[in-house]
């Protein structure tokens, strides 16, 4: 299943100009709890200021929990950095553009 994963995000990357790519995987461990080496890894990266872009396949691969996988979300738009769910289409370069109020 990684490998899946990480073929899906290195192809994305490659197709949108991305380089210098770093895999963090914490294979094996549930995505229930957010007490993960690698996840706990990325986050101090961000907080350091050591990253720009965020991929994923998509949202429930990050974490199970959507409460706290908005509060992780938050703290990427307050670091700015750019997150992208390729699956679920979430790109935070875009979240304030094509909203169309209902």
């Amino acid at each position: 299943m990684i490998v899946n994963q990480k073929a899906v995000l290195s192809k994305y990357a490659v197709d949108n100009g991305f380089t210098n790519l770093v895999f963090f995987i914490d294979d094996g461990v549930s995505g229930v709890t957010f007490n993960r080496p690698n996840f706990n890894r990325i986050i101090a990266e961000i907080e350091t200021g050591n990253v720009e872009k965020v991929i994923i396949k998509d949202m429930s691969r990050f974490g199970c929990d959507y409460l706290k996988v908005g509060y992780y979300m938050e703290i990427f738009i307050e670091r700015d950095v750019h997150y992208i769910a390729i699956n679920d289409g979430v790109d935070s370069a875009k979240r304030n553009n094509d909203v169309t109020p209902f």
